[in-house]
C-alpha cells in the first residue's frame, strides 16, 4: 500500500491521530454548456473562489490553504487521500468530477491576439519541480466566442523545449471557467492540452501563440490530476475509499492546492457540490 506498509499502519496512523478531516461545498453560478469541463476553483463556495487574478502573462502560484484545505505540512512524513465523499441535490452535477492540484498558472492570455504571448517565468514550480506529469488545462477568465485555435511553446519534464499540436477551442461561446478545449474531450482527449509526442509533462510554458483567434481571455494552468470519480444520481452519495478499495491512496504534496474540474450533463449554474475529504500521514 503506497504510503503505508499494511492496512494496520494506516489504522495506527487513524489511532495517533495523523489525520484531517476537511468539507466543502461549491455553489457556481456560471452557465456551462452540457459535456464541456468547467473549472470549479472559480465557483463561489467552500473553498472561496480563485479568480486566477494576477500579472498577466507572469508565472504564480496558488495558496495551498484557499484550496481544499488538507491540513498543514507534514513532510518528511508523507500525506494521502484516504477517503473523498461527494453528493448533489442537482442534476448539473451528475457526471464526472476530477481532483487536481493547481501547481503554476499563466493569467489572462488574450485570446483575440494573434501576436506570440510570452512568458515570464520568473516564479517556477513550488512542487513537482521537474514537471513530470504535470498536464496543461486552459480556463476561460472571460467569456469566448469560440471556434479559436492556438500552439504553445513549453519546457518538457527532461528540460527541453517543445511546441505543441495545434489546440482547439469550444466550436461556439464559452463562458467565464469553461475549459477552453472542453470539445476535444469528445474526441476522447480530456480537459487537459495535447502535449508533444514523447512528452510525459511541463515545467514551465514559454509562449502562446492563437493561429485563430477566439476572443476573451484564458489562464493556463498546470496541474497535477489526484484523483477522478463519478455523481451516478441525485441526492445519492458517492464514496470513495483509497485505502483498500484503489491501488492505492493518492499522495498530497505540502503546499498542494486542490480544487475540482467538472463534466455534466447539464448546466452547474445554481447547482450545489457538497462532501468531505479525509487525509492520513505516515510516521
Amino acid at each position: 500500500m503506497a504510503g503505508f506498509a499494511s492496512v494496520g499502519r494506516f489504522a495506527g496512523a487513524e489511532e495517533a491521530g495523523r489525520t484531517h478531516v476537511c468539507s466543502f461545498r461549491k455553489v457556481p453560478s456560471q452557465t456551462t454548456v452540457a459535456g464541456w469541463w468547467c473549472d470549479l476553483s472559480m465557483a463561489a463556495g467552500n473553498p472561496k473562489p480563485n479568480y486566477y487574478a494576477s500579472s498577466p502573462l507572469v508565472a504564480a502560484a496558488l495558496d495551498g490553504f484557499d484550496g481544499l484545505f488538507h491540513g498543514s505540512a507534514q513532510s518528511p512524513a508523507q500525506k494521502y487521500l484516504t477517503h473523498l465523499l461527494a453528493v448533489s441535490p442537482t442534476a448539473g452535477f451528475v457526471g464526472q468530477l476530477m481532483l487536481l492540484d493547481y501547481v503554476l498558472y499563466y493569467p489572462f492570455v488574450d485570446g483575440d491576439s494573434l501576436d506570440e504571448q510570452a512568458m515570464d517565468n520568473t516564479v517556477t514550480l513550488p512542487r513537482y519541480v521537474t514537471g513530470d506529469g504535470l498536464q496543461v488545462m486552459a480556463v476561460n477568465v472571460t467569456p469566448t466566442i469560440g471556434g479559436g485555435t492556438f500552439t504553445f511553446t513549453y519546457v518538457d519534464q527532461d528540460g527541453n523545449t517543445q511546441t505543441s499540436p495545434v489546440q482547439s477551442c469550444t466550436t461556439t461561446a464559452g463562458n467565464i471557467a469553461t475549459i477552453t478545449t472542453s470539445q476535444q474531450a469528445t474526441a476522447g482527449k480530456g480537459p487537459f492540452l495535447t502535449l508533444a509526442s514523447g512528452s510525459r509533462g511541463v515545467r514551465s510554458i514559454t509562449s502562446v501563440t492563437f493561429v485563430t483567434g477566439s476572443g476573451g481571455l484564458m489562464s493556463l494552468v498546470l496541474c497535477k490530476p489526484i484523483t477522478n470519480f463519478a455523481i451516478r444520481e441525485i441526492n445519492t452519495p458517492v464514496e470513495v475509499e483509497f485505502v483498500s478499495r484503489r491501488p492505492g491512496p493518492p499522495q498530497i504534496v505540502d503546499g498542494a492546492y486542490l480544487n475540482f474540474i467538472a463534466n455534466t450533463p447539464a448546466t452547474v449554474a445554481a447547482g450545489t457540490l457538497t462532501g468531505i475529504a479525509r487525509f492520513a500521514w505516515s510516521e
